[in-house]
């Protein structure tokens, strides 16, 4: 089954996100000036690394991926919620809607991205200046031929910003307090990994501590930050609607949760696909 819209619906989309991205970042500024990680059921191993993600801004966030239900044939637009980790579909999306380029720009904003690592928000022409051959190490489960696949597209992006990058799989990927390595022993600035931060805290607690060491010490970053484990949090979109009751998107409105959008965020909205009865789906923009 593929899905028909019109452009002025795909851009309400974009301007939800858009609009909601900046209203996630305050709200998290509440959360963590309260304290609320125990509320949110965030694991309270992984607190000191969301703290120091969040301080400094070379914890960039590279991308993620909201989920709204509505906002077809004039029903409203409702926020379902924010993969900010380890989103999926991200190849599939970029790929299905090569015909629509104003409405695909995952390729170009997540490259752009990338390059904000270094030049923040200074301006990416000042990468060439400022790029000192620090390197990403990409890595997914050697299990997981899809996961795989996106973390190599991810690298590839990477590669086209101008970063230099490796990839291996999460259980050879080697730490301690000096960094992060490679099977070859070849360390690596920072670190992207299709492993969430919460279950990373649940599964693994051992590894959420060094991780957090080595931030500390600032011998890697990781990618997404933790900061990220606050956005998906159970209960954060409560928050929202408490900072934010008159938004439009935080109503509670019933809509069809059978169908949901997903809307690619990389410092801007980029990206737009569908999932039907949690398929994905063809789209097309009249």
């Amino acid at each position: 089954m593929s899905i028909t819209l019109k452009e002025s619906e795909a851009q309400a989309f974009y301007d939800a996100a858009d609009e909601l991205y900046d209203m996630y970042v305050e709200a998290a500024d509440y959360v963590i000036d309260n304290d609320l990680f125990f509320e949110l059921g965030i694991p309270f191993n992984l607190v000191e690394a969301i703290k120091k993600s969040w301080e400094n801004d070379v914890h960039w966030h590279i991308y993620g991926a909201f989920q709204f239900s509505g906002g077809l044939n004039n029903t409203p637009i409702k926020l379902e919620g924010f993969d900010a980790d380890t989103p999926k579909n991200l190849l599939e999306t970029s790929q299905e809607q090569l015909d629509e380029t104003h409405f695909n720009e995952i390729y170009e904003k997540v490259s752009t991205n990338f390059k904000r690592l270094i030049t923040l928000d200074e301006g990416i022409n000042l990468f060439e200046e400022r790029y000192d051959g620090w390197k990403i190490l990409f890595s997914a489960p050697a299990d997981d031929e899809k996961q795989e696949e996106e973390m190599l597209f991810l690298e590839q992006m990477a590669q086209d910003a101008g970063f230099e990058t490796g990839f291996s799989y999460l259980h050879e990927v080697v730490f301690n307090e000096d960094g992060i390595f490679d099977a070859y022993d070849e360390q690596y600035e920072y670190w992207f990994k299709s492993y969430k931060w919460h279950d990373m805290g649940s599964q693994e607690p051992e590894l959420a501590t060094l991780l957090t060491s080595i931030m500390k010490k600032q011998s890697a970053i990781i990618l997404n930050p933790a900061y990220c484990t606050i956005f998906e949090a159970k209960g954060f979109i409560d928050i929202l609607r408490k900072t934010y009751p008159d938004s439009p998107y935080l109503q509670t409105n019933t809509t069809d949760t059978n169908l949901i959008a997903n809307v690619y965020f990389a410092y801007e909205a980029c990206g737009l696909s569908f999932l039907k009865n949690g398929l994905f789906s063809t789209h097309k923009i009249s």
